[in-house]
């Protein structure tokens, strides 16, 4: 490889290097000094835009965190409604356990006779069945003996059995409970009997707590329906955040390029002409402990300035001897032409030296006709 081209790659990545660190110096400057005449009234069209994109980003970061709580809020709706679902369906459960209590109370008792006159039928005959099918069950466990047939036949005998059992036990609990949920449903007196009054204090408490509950989870489910049509309508709420992010990002970079600006025309290295009143101000927020600061700015924007330079001259350099070769090849070609030329002409006079002879020919031959 051409010791110039090594060298102007290396130019490249110093000045490359150079340049970021005039770009990092820079804009810390430029930051500071607007940092210091951020209580001046200023009407610089720079100074606009600064203080338009500092409001940009501290409205985008309160954005942020309206959709984040928003978004937390929601999570947190979800999670108290299914707490309270869940809580609901444990209070079912306790309230279907009181009906049944009170089902069967009010079937053994005499005094509800009235009431439970309706159920008695189908009371006895689920009565009757569950006491059949244990019996039956009671007698085939005690039943010994046989080969392995008649054991396994037994086994499947008994699945059967129990299955019945099973259903005919929830069969008469599912009874009482309906016989529980009457008679509150129809607002009976307590009458005589204490645990009856006792069970349906005790439903009465379970459907206030239930009753608010309902309320409650309502009200809960409302406001996560108004949060999600609001995701409707602004997109997931990553998406938003994200979206919101990528303008913050993009309104840095052009505060990045003001300060930039700003630091170099503190540095007076920008190319354009300062107006007088610029100038002016920039002269009346500069310090004096500026100056370490400006000067090291200088010096890396000169070198940044030699390094093209001596960038510029290699590349010249090398231009010149590719211009050099392409000369050489067009030369060669020009000589390899000219001297197809020569041979070509030398050619063509054989060729018509040719056309003599045989015209010559062809006039003796035609006296002999």
């Amino acid at each position: 490889m051409d010791d110039r081209k090594r060298r102007i790659d290396e130019l490249e990545k110093t000045k490359q290097e150079s340049r970021s660190s005039l770009d990092a110096l820079l804009e810390s400057f430029g930051e500071n000094l607007y940092v210091r005449a951020k209580d001046m009234n200023l009407d610089f069209d720079d100074f606009v835009q600064y203080n338009t994109y500092l409001k940009e980003i501290a409205e985008s970061n309160t954005s942020i965190g309206k959709i984040e709580e928003k978004n937390r809020r929601f999570k947190e709706l979800i999670d108290s409604i299914e707490k309270r679902e869940n809580e609901e369906k444990e209070r079912a459960k306790e309230m279907a356990v009181i009906y049944r209590k009170m089902g069967k109370i009010l079937l053994e008792d005499s005094a509800y006779n009235n009431f439970t006159f309706s159920f008695r039928e189908q009371a006895d005959t689920l009565g009757a069945k569950l006491e059949s099918l244990e019996k039956r069950v009671l007698e085939l466990e005690s039943k010994e003996g046989g080969n392995v047939f008649s054991w396994i036949g037994k086994g499947a005998q008994g699945l059967v059995l129990r299955s019945f059992l099973t259903k005919a036990q929830e069969s008469q609990e599912q009874l009482y409970a309906n016989i529980g949920e009457r008679y509150c449903a129809e607002s009976r007196s307590e009458g005589e009997n204490e645990e009856i009054a006792a069970l349906t204090g005790e439903l009465e408490n379970l459907r206030r707590l239930s009753h608010a509950a309902s309320d409650e989870i309502l009200l809960l489910r409302n406001e996560k329906q108004m949060i999600s049509a609001g995701y409707d309508i602004d997109g997931n709420p990553q998406k938003q955040i994200q979206a919101v992010k990528s303008h913050i990002s993009q309104v840095r970079e052009e505060l990045r390029r003001l300060y930039r600006n700003f630091g170099a025309q503190a540095s007076c290295i920008m190319d354009a002409e300062l107006q007088p009143e610029r100038k002016y101000f920039i002269d009346t927020i500069v310090t004096a402990e500026d100056g370490e600061i400006i000067g090291r700015a200088v010096r890396i924007s000169q070198s940044i300035v030699d390094h093209d330079t001596a960038i510029g001259k290699l590349r010249a350099s090398l231009s010149i001897d590719e211009e050099k070769e392409k000369i050489e090849k067009y030369q060669q070609s020009i000589r390899k032409k000219k001297t197809n030329i020569i041979e070509l002409e030398k050619d063509i006079a054989d060729l018509e030296d040719s056309v003599t002879a045989s015209q010559a020919r062809i006039e003796e031959l035609q006296k002999l006709l």
